[in-house]
């Protein structure tokens, strides 16, 4: 196992299903535990949905990957200068981080051919810029990101010297706002787990050139899931699960990424976040990592206005619903919580994903159980807002089989920590997750599907 200077990495295995899952922590020398979420690699090597509203055309599941070997947590993308051409990624268990790419508009996919130089990666995530250039960052216990230009076939590694020490849970993001003073600029949130899980963003004007890291985001306690978003102004937000405070916070810069106001709380977790990882009974291996996710409109009514969507408690019950709150100032104050999920059954949802079409309908998927009684069988589904975020519409059905990932012989990662959503200038909707469907020794495949009004 890899060393890391002045840490000490504490690991937990379990055996489970006959796989090797393992919980791995990172103390530095004079700091508090901090957590992680690497996944534990693997050593061991279309159906359309009942549930379809007259007004939205879904998209037959495809099964991007098609593997022996799992794949968790995934990652979309559409190019805006071609709504036919879609990326999606996963972690590859048993390889390494993989991108893969459809010019039918998600019909069929293939392997892009992303070369590692390194045996391991994962945490991908995707993007593009308004020429039509893609951008996927991923991590191999070290922070890289990878760009393609328009029109080519090979991808380009980036590897960071400046991201410090172990970076961990990353997300990308790309300004292509028209009215942004650094639009094109493309973003990588991340916390440094190897520095007590501090927040910081890398930046570029090009994604290509001149990366430079963020002064430290004022946070106080540890954080995971850095998530960024960028307004049509060029503000940048920062928003993370501050998970011993058990909040979820949020940060904004105008000055593209550089430095930092002082945060602010979003919502506070009825969920005991301070044990990092939750169990709930379709992720009961592994657990989830409640952290949030970020969109800001672009466009329609409510322009400018940050949404943020997360996995928390209900109120009443030991289940987990899907929550969204706006704010129209910056991030200083938060709307109410809107439930995205309309069940009455009390089913767990989780790993919800969000989005702002071109008109300003707010688009969130999840995972949902509550067509099984002992919710550990899941759907993915998705809600509508039309309103702005204040309420969501009847829940849509985007699975056409279910997936149970608690059975023997199961992956220890489950569905991972994250899935991923997007939307095209005509706002049809894409969605990537990873589900068990398949019999036999396909497990957790990457699927990706749409959804068009």
């Amino acid at each position: 196992m890899k060393k890391i200077t002045n840490q000490a990495r504490l690991t937990a295995t379990t055996i489970v299903g006959g796989l090797l899952f393992a919980a791995t922590t990172v103390v530095a020398q004079g700091q508090t535990k901090a957590f992680n979420t690497v996944p534990m690699r693997n050593p061991n090597a279309a159906a359309v949905s009942q549930m379809s509203p007259g007004s939205f055309a879904i998209g037959k599941n495809v099964n991007d990957s098609n593997k022996v070997g799992a794949q968790s947590e995934t990652s979309v993308a559409v190019d805006p200068t071609n709504s036919l051409h879609v990326l999606t990624s996963a972690n590859d268990l048993t390889s390494t981080a993989t991108v893969y790419e459809s010019f039918d508009g998600g019909l069929t996919f293939t392997d892009s051919h992303l070369i590692t130089s390194s045996a391991f990666c994962y945490d991908t995530w995707l993007g593009f810029n308004s020429s039509g250039d893609s951008f996927v960052a991923y991590e191999c216990s070290d922070q890289r990101v990878a760009y393609r230009k328009a029109g080519q076939s090979a991808w380009t590694e980036i590897l960071f010297t400046n991201a410090g020490s172990f970076p961990d849970r990353d997300m990308l993001t790309v300004d292509n706002s028209s009215t942004s003073p650094f639009k094109g600029s493309v973003y990588i949130g991340y916390d440094d787990n190897g520095a007590n899980n501090a927040p910081f963003l890398l930046f570029s004007r090009d994604g290509i050139t001149n990366w430079t890291r963020s002064a430290r985001i004022a946070s106080g306690n540890p954080t995971i899931g850095v998530n960024a978003a960028t307004a049509p102004d060029g503000t940048v937000y920062a928003a993370w699960e501050d998970y011993s405070g058990r909040k979820i916070r949020v940060a904004k810069s105008t000055d593209g990424g550089a430095t930092w106001a002082a945060n602010h709380v979003v919502t506070s977790y009825r969920l005991n976040t301070a044990s990092f990882f939750v169990s709930i009974p379709p992720q009961n291996i592994r657990g989830i990592v409640p952290f949030p996710m970020t969109a800001v409109a672009q466009g329609g009514a409510h322009a400018g206005r940050l949404y943020i969507s997360y996995t928390d408690k209900d109120p009443v019950n030991a289940n987990t619903n899907i929550y969204v709150r706006f704010s129209d100032d910056g991030g200083t104050t938060w709307s109410a919580e809107a439930k995205v999920n309309d069940d009455t059954v009390n089913a767990y949802h989780f790993h919800h994903s969000i989005v702002v079409a071109p008109n300003g309908n707010v688009g969130v998927a999840f995972y949902d159980t509550r067509r099984d009684a002992t919710n550990k069988k899941t759907d993915r589904l998705f809600s509508i807002s039309i309103d702005g975020g204040v309420s969501f519409r009847r829940n849509v059905k985007l699975t056409g089989v279910q997936s149970n990932e608690t059975v023997a012989g199961v992956d220890g990662n489950q569905y991972g920590d994250y899935q991923g959503i997007a939307v095209d200038s005509l706002g049809t909707f894409r969605f990537s997750w990873t589900d068990s469907r398949n019999p036999g020794a396909q497990k957790e495949d990457l699927f990706s599907g749409s959804l068009a009004p």
